[in-house]
């Protein structure tokens, strides 16, 4: 069985989501974090349609087949209401922490311009951030004092200043 899996899940990252069954969405939304929570967890696709209902509080999206790279994407209750905002280009209204996953990395995004679409001389731009989690907090003033910069080896803020301020957290070394 763990070979089919493995399968599924190597299969369903060559191909674009969009061309994925249901079966392949939900493995490769399963990848992006633990098993003990993404079991469990409410599979969406990226327009926020439920592929597979859950039942601990938790979300998955598969790949984003608009981007490339892996970049799966596992999160709670607050980083719902977040994504649903930062979709919207409204100002996020979440109330608690809220912490995501992203276990097989990230597509390119600018550190500091949630919108941005491409690099510039001065929007930090990274291809690949890595495996890592997310953290939001309600106060965005309580971000103050926390690294900016995404190539300090360490947490991180991204997109500072702005109402998507979060947390960037990898799980294993960053390239400087």
């Amino acid at each position: 069985m763990r070979l089919k899996t493995v399968f599924l899940v190597s299969l369903a990252l060559m191909m674009p989501v969009s061309a994925m069954g249901g079966d392949l969405r939900i493995e490769s939304a399963r990848s992006a974090g633990p098993s003990s929570i993404t079991g469990g967890a409410t599979v969406m696709g990226w327009d926020l349609s439920v592929i597979e209902s859950g039942n601990n509080g938790w979300f998955c999206l598969p790949d984003n087949a608009d981007t490339p790279g892996n970049s799966p994407l596992c999160g709670n209750e607050p980083w719902l209401s977040f994504l649903k905002s930062y979709m919207k280009k409204e100002k996020p209204a979440y109330t608690g922490v809220g912490i995501s996953y992203m276990l097989q990395g990230d597509w390119p995004v600018s550190n500091t311009d949630p919108y941005a679409s491409g690099p510039t001389q001065d929007n930090q731009w990274s291809n690949d951030s890595g495996p890592h989690l997310m953290v939001l907090v309600p106060d965005l003033a309580s971000l103050k004092g926390i690294s900016t910069d995404p190539n300090n080896g360490g947490p991180f803020v991204m997109w500072a200043g702005t109402d998507y301020a979060h947390i960037m957290v990898p799980i294993q070394s960053h390239p400087k």
